[in-house]
Formats: C-alpha cells, structure tokens, sequence
C-alpha cells in the first residue's frame, strides 16, 4: 500500500464533526468523533467506527447505547472540552438535556441521536458499530454541521 498516494485521496472523504457519547459504571463517557454516517432508513440506522483503545468503546459494549451529539458549524466551543489533558471529565463545563435513555445530550449540539446498538465489526484499528436510532431531536434548523476534509486519510 502506498499511503503517499492514498492517503491524500482518503482525506477528501467529508465526515461530520460529533461528540459520541455512552455511559460505563453511571458515568458519561464522549470523545470527538467523524467516523459517523447514517446507513439505512428503515428502521434508521447509523454507523459509528470508534478506536479500539478509546473508553467509550468500553462504554458501548457494557450499555449498548451511543449517543451522536451533531455538532453546528459555530460549535468549536463545544469541542474544547474534549481536547483537554486535564483529569476532569469534560462533561463538567456543559450543559446537559434528560433522555429518557440516560445518554449525555448536548444542550447546544445542533441535533441529538439517541441511538441502540445492533451489531459491530472488529475491524482494525477501529470497531464498527450499526446502531439503530431510538430517538433524536435538531435544536436550531437554522444552522449547518460541521464538515471535516482531512489533508491525510491516515490521521484524524
């Protein structure tokens, strides 16, 4: 494989700029994520690839529940918390909506997916889930998302 050559082409693949979210041992859980894309209407399902090493793909598995908080195109304020280093969780400096399924909303994201998983692939770096949507809400249609194009397939 020659990543020189592929990996500008992979980057020009648009993804969405989101805040995944689940909930392990009653805490939340979230990371930045782009590897999100709807993948059926019937029922509606979406598909959410997260890296093997990061927590929430613990969090995933022991609830089966993931939460895509939509991020707007004047929502970087909202990642913020989620780049930090610090020892606290980013949960701290935001507000949160109720669901009825206990998975952390994003007050301000522009839309919200309360979503079940049905099914996942180990598949490299990453697993793959597919995950039926149980419930969501856009909070300002007014606005856009977040686009993301990548310089290089082979970095977030």
């Amino acid at each position: 494989m020659n990543e020189e050559r592929i990996g500008p082409a992979l980057g020009k693949l648009p993804s969405g700029v989101y805040i995944a979210t689940s909930i392990l041992d009653g805490e939340e859980v979230g990371m930045l994520a782009s590897f999100v894309e709807q993948a059926g209407f019937e029922p509606p399902i979406i598909t959410a690839a997260i890296s093997v090493d990061r927590r929430l793909n613990e969090a995933i598995q022991e609830s089966g529940l993931i939460g895509i908080n939509v991020l707007g195109e004047e929502d970087g304020r909202l990642m913020k918390p989620f780049n930090q280093q610090e020892n606290r969780s980013p949960f701290d400096s935001l507000e949160l909506e109720d669901n009825e399924y206990n998975i952390p909303q994003l007050t301000e994201a522009l839309a919200f997916l309360a979503c079940k998983v049905t099914g996942k692939i180990e598949s490299g770096d990453h697993t793959i889930y597919a995950a039926e949507v149980m419930d969501g809400i856009l909070n300002d249609p007014d606005r856009s998302p977040m686009v993301r194009i990548r310089r290089n397939g082979f970095q977030y």
